[in-house]
């Protein structure tokens, strides 16, 4: 593709040995009634020669797409890096070759960033589809709803977790280049932290009259078909706890551990009151129940006392006599 072409939006797809969900990236993108852009395929230490063949199979992408080759995988974020510095386009979509759009994606986030030039990007309502493969096709089990809460995109929220992922966002080259794009020294969650500085450089609107975006997982893949969501919980959990600590300490060398150290105390006794709560208020019901059971084991045991007498064999023989006579009477 010439360098003097600009398109109004640029696509970045990442891939690494996965041709047949990289075949579905690129009809995805076919598929956009937009027409007006780029795409971009980061080959991030994977083979070449597929990646190369399959683009011949696909003429209308001959003056559209280009792919740069990685000779060592960079990780995730490098390559979207590398992705975005080869981009020509006003907007900026990073496409990982497993997600998919809707045929309007691109129409509907490109007309609102027209609408809403102060918004830095904006996230289209989105479902997560659990796939898994099936010799040589792929099966849809079942879709999941995956929206930011509330509704609506804010750094409050993106505080406490990731609203949304890279397949559901459009978002401004200038915001990229302001933000100095992703952090390659993050192998997982760093599209949380750049989502959270995004959010944190002003405002990201929110589609959500319909699910325009979809993130495919496949939670029983291993290997290169896996999702790191699933295949590497354990590195997602340190490494949302390395972020946090970092912008702690970021935080604490601009305004002093002060505040910190009164709010940490303040939450811990919260937490032990709370936690001492809970245990007086299950123990007092665990007593109640056990009054109960106490109660209805003597009323248990008085009936039977009461059963067995009845049908003693002294008074049942007195009332069978009693049944006698009566009878002769």
């Amino acid at each position: 593709m010439s360098s003097d072409i600009h398109p109004r939006v640029s696509v970045v797809i990442r891939t690494k040995d996965r041709i047949r969900l990289l075949e579905r990236a690129l009809d995805d993108v076919l598929a956009q009634d937009f027409r007006d852009w780029e795409i971009i395929v980061i080959n991030d230490g994977g083979n070449p020669l597929p990646v190369e063949d399959l683009l011949r199979t696909r003429p209308a992408l001959i003056t559209r797409a280009r792919v740069i080759h990685q000779s060592e995988s960079q990780g995730m974020e490098a390559a979207s890096n590398a992705g975005i510095a080869a981009t020509h386009g006003e907007f900026v979509a990073v496409h990982d070759d497993d997600d998919t759009w809707a045929p309007d994606f691109l129409s509907a986030t490109v007309a609102w960033l027209d609408e809403h030039s102060d918004h830095v990007g904006v996230v289209a309502a989105t479902e997560i589809v659990i796939e898994r493969f099936e010799s040589d096709h792929i099966v849809e089990e079942r879709r999941e709803r995956f929206r930011p809460l509330n509704e609506i995109v804010t750094a409050f929220d993106l505080i406490i977790r990731n609203q949304f992922v890279p397949i559901s966002l459009l978002v401004r080259r200038s915001a990229i280049e302001r933000l100095g794009g992703f952090d390659v020294s993050l192998p997982v969650v760093g599209d949380w932290d750049f989502h959270l500085r995004l959010a944190l450089s002003g405002d990201i609107g929110f589609l959500g009259d319909t699910a325009r975006a979809f993130w495919h997982q496949r939670p029983a893949a291993a290997g290169e078909l896996a999702n790191s969501v699933h295949a590497a919980q354990a590195l997602h959990r340190q490494y949302d706890r390395l972020v946090r600590d970092r912008a702690l300490r970021e935080y604490a060398a601009q305004q002093g551990t002060g505040s910190l150290l009164y709010l940490g105390k303040v939450i811990d006794e919260r937490i032990a009151e709370s936690e001492r709560h809970t245990f007086e208020t299950v123990h007092a019901s665990i007593e109640a129940q056990n009054a109960q059971i106490a109660s209805n084991e003597e009323r248990l045991r008085a009936e039977i006392q009461d059963t067995i007498r009845y049908y003693a064999l002294g008074p049942t023989l007195k009332r069978n006599w009693k049944r006698l006579l009566r009878g002769f009477r």
